[in-house]
């Protein structure tokens, strides 16, 4: 169960992490290469980080704490890079409410107790 928690939580990370580099590119104007393939891998690691993870919350509260946890280095990193340097700590909690809440919910694969 632990596996195949892991493995979804980390495609779903990949999956946001693709959509947030191409809206960065049409949004944003950003380069794909570096700015949006590290989107790319910072949604992933995202992921894998909360299927991997056993602190004991809600599940809603661990998918946003790992966002927020997150976001706080990606917009220390973005400050001079990203125009809007707020949105780069608030999309990643955005994202990780999601990839936890389709894990438990859509998915059924809630954290290990």
């Amino acid at each position: 169960m632990k596996a195949s928690r892991l493995i979804t939580t980390t495609i779903l990370g990949a999956v946001f992490g693709v959509i947030c580099m191409f809206l960065s590119r049409y949004t944003a104007e950003v380069d794909f290469w570096p700015i949006g393939v590290a989107f790319l891998l910072h949604h992933t690691v995202l992921g894998f980080t909360i299927g991997a993870s056993s602190l004991k919350m809600h599940w809603a509260a661990h998918g946003a704490f790992w966002g927020a946890l997150f976001g706080v280095f990606l917009a220390i990193i973005g400050v001079d890079i990203y125009p809007d340097p707020w949105q780069l700590f608030v999309i990643p909690v955005i994202w990780g409410f999601l990839i936890e809440t389709l894990a438990t919910k859509a998915f059924k694969q809630p954290q290990p107790r």
